[in-house]
C-alpha cells in the first residue's frame, strides 16, 4: 500500500472515531495506537493528524500532544466569539481615544456598502465573510498582529463549527448590526468614543438574547 493510502487511511479512521464520539473531546491521540491498530508506521499517522490540526478537528499541545476539540460550536461558545469581538473593539476604540488617533472611515465604509448590496442579494455566507472582513479592518487600528491572529481564528470557528441556527444569527439581526456599524464609524470620526462603545456593547446584547432565544 503506497505512503499516501496510509496517510488517508489514518485520516478517515481518526475522523470517524472523532465525528463518532468513540475520541471526545479534551482525549489524547495516541499516534502509536493508531498506527498499531491499522498495522502502519506513525508517520502517516503523524500526517494525518497535522490535516486534522488545519480543519480543527485536533488542537497539537506541546506537553500533551493531539488533542480532540469540539466539532461543532455550542451556544457557549460562540457568546464567547462574541464577547472577544467586544473586547477587542472596545480595545480600539480606547486606543484612538487615549492615542487621540483621527478614525479614517473610508475602509469599513466600503466594506458596510458591499454588505448593504449582499443584504438585498441575500448571500449569507458573503454577508457573513464581509461582517468578519469589516472587524479585521477595524481592530486593524491597534496595530496588533495577534489581535488580528485572533479575528481570523474566530471566523475559522465561526464558519467551520457553527450550526446553520447559530450561523443565521448575524443574518436576523442583520439590520439591527448595518445600524450599529454605521453609528460606529460616525462616532469614531466625531470622537465620541464612549457612545461608541455603549453602541457596540448594546448590540452584543443583542446577540446574546437572540442566542438563547
Amino acid at each position: 500500500m503506497e505512503k499516501q493510502t496510509y496517510e488517508k487511511l489514518a485520516y478517515y479512521t481518526i475522523k470517524e472515531k472523532i465525528l463518532s464520539g468513540k475520541l471526545h473531546v479534551g482525549q489524547h491521540i495516541s499516534e502509536a495506537s493508531i498506527a498499531k491498530e491499522l498495522s502502519i508506521s506513525r508517520t502517516p499517522v503523524r500526517k494525518a493528524i497535522a490535516v486534522l490540526v488545519s480543519e480543527e478537528l485536533i488542537d497539537y499541545e506541546i506537553n500533551r500532544g493531539a488533542i480532540v476539540i469540539e466539532s461543532s460550536m455550542s451556544a457557549g461558545r460562540f457568546i464567547e466569539l462574541l464577547e472577544m469581538a467586544e473586547i477587542l473593539v472596545v480595545q480600539t476604540i480606547e486606543k484612538c481615544k487615549n492615542k487621540n488617533l483621527t478614525y479614517k472611515p473610508e475602509k469599513g465604509n466600503e466594506i458596510l456598502a458591499e454588505m448593504r448590496q449582499i443584504q438585498k442579494e441575500e448571500d449569507v455566507e458573503a454577508y457573513l465573510s464581509l461582517l468578519s472582513k469589516w472587524l479585521l479592518q477595524f481592530i486593524s487600528q491597534l496595530a496588533n498582529i495577534y489581535a488580528e491572529d485572533i479575528v481570523r481564528k474566530m471566523k475559522r470557528d465561526f464558519f467551520n463549527k457553527a450550526q446553520k441556527d447559530i450561523k443565521m444569527i448575524p443574518v436576523l439581526l442583520e439590520n439591527e448590526t448595518m445600524e450599529t456599524l454605521e453609528q460606529l464609524s460616525t462616532y469614531m470620526v466625531e470622537k465620541k468614543h464612549d457612545l461608541a462603545k455603549e453602541v457596540i456593547q448594546k448590540l452584543m446584547n443583542l446577540y446574546i438574547i437572540r442566542t438563547f432565544r
